[in-house]
């Protein structure tokens, strides 16, 4: 029989411990509003230090960082430079801070795991951070309202090490508080009516490492949750060329093996990273990539992003899916090198191969969209090894005496090797 006391004390009474899982669910936030993700293990197994920040952190997840620390007094500078171009500074920080603690909320349920911050603490590290991103976009943007004696811009590596930080899905915060912060901060300063939209600003800072035409730089009026989403949708081909060979990856043949087989590779005239076309005339034609040290770290971390992102097109992880089948190994590699396919610029990475065929390592392709174009070199491939055969035996096999003809012309040809061999060793004196 059951305790009628017991019962009405009801569980927690009976097992405080479960007022803390409590807690814990009721902090849960929709699995539906994820946007920003620790990367897992499995892909930081091959190369953990492209997910992580070098120089400065962004956001709540590698916040306090010991080698990260220096940029934050980096930060304020420019905060105050930002909030100066305003007509009440005070007033300005004022809002900015009430709009911030407004979304603190939705702010929490865009990060995958919870965040183990008080709120005061997580909205100074959304308006500092946002505050600092807007000026540095603006000072890159703008030469002439660059303070004199900028240390970020001392160099050009503190530049690129921004743009490679600012990249990171760990290193992110959501796009609609850089939003509100651009039209509360920057469209009410001095200088609002003479600077572009927040994503033309935010891609102009990031262009010159992202090697894609102007046509490909097309702000579609959506929701961008981060920065990185924002990077993605430039490298997606546009609507009209989106094709619908998705399916399962479909394997092919090695670079060094196609072109044994007298498929040709050209370098392709579009810019779009994706446009890959196998022509009429057997060439296969692949848009030129260079690889440098800084879009190693931006694939891996938009790979990475499309495989948490329910919903994302897996362009990227499609193309370096299929890039690893062609570039097998350093001969293969050679071979898009001097057609000037591929242009490797890196310093760590002599064997792009090996940086082909690491980027998809514990990766799982679920639209893979070469899988027609796969196809069609693997049939390609299968006729024309069928008639260089057959050519082959027309040539020198088309008859039982010349078969013994090119059997003998081969044993001639042994014989003679040999000899020559014997001779030269004859010539020298034995010991």
């Amino acid at each position: 029989m059951v305790n009628p006391v017991a019962a009405e004390d009801g569980p927690s009474r009976r097992y405080p411990w479960l007022d803390g899982i409590m807690i814990k669910i009721n902090d849960l936030s929709p699995v539906s509003n994820w946007s920003i993700w620790k990367v897992p293990d499995s892909l930081r197994t091959v190369n953990g230090d492209a997910y992580n920040p070098h120089i400065i952190s962004i956001g709540p997840l590698h916040r306090g960082k010991k080698k990260l620390q220096s940029m934050e007094v980096h930060k304020l500078y420019y905060m105050r430079s930002l909030l100066q171009r305003t007509p009440d500074l005070h007033e300005t920080l004022r809002s900015s801070a009430e709009a911030i603690e407004d979304f603190k909320g939705m702010v929490r349920a865009c990060y995958a795991e919870p965040i183990h911050r008080r709120s005061g603490d997580l909205a100074e590290i959304l308006l500092v951070d946002g505050c600092f991103m807007l000026e540095l976009f603006i000072r890159y943007s703008k030469d002439d309202l660059r303070v004199q004696d900028d240390p970020l811009f001392y160099s050009s590596w503190i530049i690129l090490a921004l743009q490679r930080d600012l990249a990171l899905l760990e290193n992110q915060i959501p796009f609609f508080v850089l939003e509100r912060l651009y039209s509360q901060v920057v469209e009410s300063s001095t200088i609002g009516q003479s600077l572009p939209s927040l994503p033309e600003l935010a891609l102009g800072f990031f262009k010159s490492v992202l090697y894609i035409n102007d046509e490909n730089f097309r702000i579609i009026r959506r929701p961008y949750p981060h920065l990185l989403d924002l990077i993605h949708n430039c490298y997606l081909p546009p609507a009209i060329a989106v094709r619908s060979n998705i399916g399962e990856r479909v394997s092919t043949q090695r670079a060094t093996s196609l072109d044994v087989a007298g498929i040709v590779f050209r370098k392709g005239t579009k810019r779009n990273l994706f446009d890959l076309r196998f022509r009429n005339d057997g060439a296969l034609e692949i848009p030129p990539l260079l690889i440098h040290d800084s879009t190693v770290s931006l694939f891996q971390n938009l790979i990475a992003y499309e495989q948490l992102s329910r919903g994302t097109a897996q362009y990227i992880t499609s193309y370096f899916s299929l890039m690893s089948r062609l570039v097998y190994d350093r001969r293969d590699a050679e071979l898009l090198e001097s057609k000037g396919i591929i242009e490797n610029d890196t310093s760590g990475w002599k064997d792009v191969s090996v940086l082909f065929n690491d980027m998809c390592k514990q990766v799982a392709v679920q639209d893979f969209y070469y899988a027609e174009l796969c196809q069609d070199l693997n049939t390609s491939f299968g006729t024309r090894r069928a008639l260089y055969k057959a050519a082959l035996r027309k040539t020198y096999f088309r008859s039982p005496w010349t078969i013994v003809s090119v059997m003998a012309a081969c044993v001639l040809l042994s014989l003679a090797v040999i000899q020559t061999v014997y001779t030269v060793l004859s010539y020298y004196p034995k010991h």
